[in-house]
């Protein structure tokens, strides 16, 4: 255990058991503290717990729930990171009577925990060692000094001015050599598919032709069926006038017939009377 990790704890452990403390010095301290305070206090809780489950987790043997309860460090180092840590940064500013030193210390502290975050051990990248994204010193105005500089001298110019780093290896011969015949292999796995796509494209294409053509014969089908159907409904009504006609002329020819035979039967009728007579 390092000495932030010692402080971290303290401060923890100060904040866990503060509720115990007398009413007066409970006032006297809420005079005092602020939500950048309050808020970077809570931080140091939540940092020493993710620093109490890392060591909880390695303890642990079974390998699944290892993987498993290190995901869920992860998870929550980075909403930290990425939600009150970021919350943090914006009360640096915020307060009565906040100087310029206040402002530089803040942003010290807010540099300090996000290391102190970073360097949870969560499984994978065991102890981060990363700086700060946007925090520099500042002055009295809120603008970054440019207190960091490097020295473009100070490069290794060893390959450079050395030859022979440049020159081909047995390894790298043997690399290029497998690059270019993989290469070749997937070039010609290429082509084929090409191939194999056109005469699919091919494939397709004559079949819409062939579609196309058998619609336009079963379009030509359904007309003459149409028409068909139309002529045969016309012939049908020629054909029902026509019975129409001849039934009433076969009426007619009746008609006359029986008046005929009516009047012969009268006639006859009446020649008999006048022979008896």
């Amino acid at each position: 255990m390092n000495i932030t990790d010692a402080v971290t704890r303290a401060d923890a452990l100060v904040s866990k058991y503060e509720k115990y403390t007398t009413n007066e010095e409970k006032k006297e301290k809420g005079k005092l503290t602020d939500k950048f305070i309050e808020a970077f206090e809570g931080l140091v809780e939540k940092v020493t717990d993710l620093t109490l489950r890392s060591e909880a987790i390695n303890q642990e043997h079974n390998r699944a729930q290892k993987a498993a309860q290190y995901a869920e460090l992860r998870r929550a180092k980075a909403a930290l990171l990425s939600e009150q840590l970021v919350a943090l940064e914006k009360l640096v500013r915020k307060g009565k009577k906040v100087t310029p030193e206040i402002i530089n210390d803040r942003l010290s502290k807010v540099q300090q925990m996000r290391q102190n975050i970073e360097s949870v051990p969560d499984g994978v990248h065991g102890v981060r060692k990363g700086g700060p994204k946007r925090l520099l010193p500042e002055d009295a105005k809120g603008k970054a000094r440019a207190d960091i500089q490097i020295d473009a001298s100070l490069r290794d110019d060893r390959a450079d001015n050395d030859p022979d780093s440049w020159k081909h290896t047995d390894a790298t011969r043997q690399f290029q050599q497998d690059w270019e015949v993989a290469k070749a292999k997937q070039d010609k796995a290429l082509d084929s598919i090409e191939r194999g796509i056109g005469t699919l494209k091919g494939i397709g294409e004559a079949m819409g032709e062939t579609l196309k053509e058998q619609d336009m014969v079963l379009d030509a089908v359904d007309d003459k069926v149409n028409q068909a159907t139309e002529q045969l409904k016309t012939n049908n009504m020629k054909l029902k006038g026509l019975l129409n006609q001849m039934r009433s002329s076969r009426n007619f020819c009746l008609d006359v017939v029986l008046i005929c035979i009516l009047l012969g039967l009268a006639v006859y009728l009446v020649e008999l009377f006048k022979k008896k007579g």
